[in-house]
């Protein structure tokens, strides 16, 4: 929501309203899934991971930058109760906004409300697309059914990697290395080709025949 805002103007927006701002290092947990979820987080600086831990397997559900908010579906919602922990991926600083008075923020500036809407919904989107990738049974499967849907949000068969592949392997619910030799075996029988930072979609048909097999 204000990815290209700078700190004062947040700090100016939320002048008249109570909040508190912790600093976190690298690594540091906000909140542990499970813990209750009074207030919405709003990231003045850094970025954090939402991760799901399962037993030994880690399962990366989303990230935020400077400027995102997190925590406010879970501040409003019966259990309020965080499904997955919270962890600062850098050196970040955040603000924390009573879920109260956050109320009374939004029904004073009609503005923000809009946008905050926007974002939910949004956000609301990536949730959708988590939860049909984990529908789908093989390695092969769970990448294409990720170059698919990015194919359609960037509109171009040169998808462009905009986390690392190890986030991306998290984000599948598989492995690093499985999804690296998947990535080579994809390779070898030219459906795509890739670097470091792009997936080249090279066969989109069969790409889009594998998610229904």
């Amino acid at each position: 929501m204000f990815r290209n805002k700078s700190e004062k103007y947040i700090l100016e927006l939320f002048k008249d309203t109570n909040y508190t701002i912790k600093n976190y290092s690298k690594n540091d947990i906000i909140a542990m899934e499970g813990d209750t979820c009074t207030s919405i987080g709003l990231i003045l600086d850094g970025s954090v991971d939402i991760k799901r831990m399962l037993g030994t397997k880690i399962i990366h559900v989303s990230s935020f930058s400077k400027g995102n908010i997190f925590g406010e579906v879970i501040a409003f919602s019966d259990t309020n109760l965080y499904p997955a922990t919270v962890i600062s991926s850098s050196q970040s600083k955040i603000m924390f906004i009573n879920k109260i008075n956050f109320i009374h923020f939004c029904t004073s500036h009609e503005d923000f409300l809009e946008m905050f809407l926007n974002d939910l919904t949004n956000k609301i989107f990536v949730l959708n697309k988590s939860i049909t990738n984990l529908t789908f049974s093989s390695i092969r499967q769970k990448i294409c059914n990720f170059l698919i849907s990015e194919y359609r949000l960037q509109k171009t068969k040169n998808i462009k990697l905009n986390m690392t592949k190890e986030k991306l392997a998290e984000s599948l619910g598989i492995t690093r290395p499985s999804l690296s030799r998947e990535l080579i075996n994809m390779k070898e029988v030219g459906l795509i080709n890739y670097s470091r930072t792009h997936i080249n979609i090279l066969d989109l048909e069969e790409i889009e025949n594998i998610l229904i097999e």
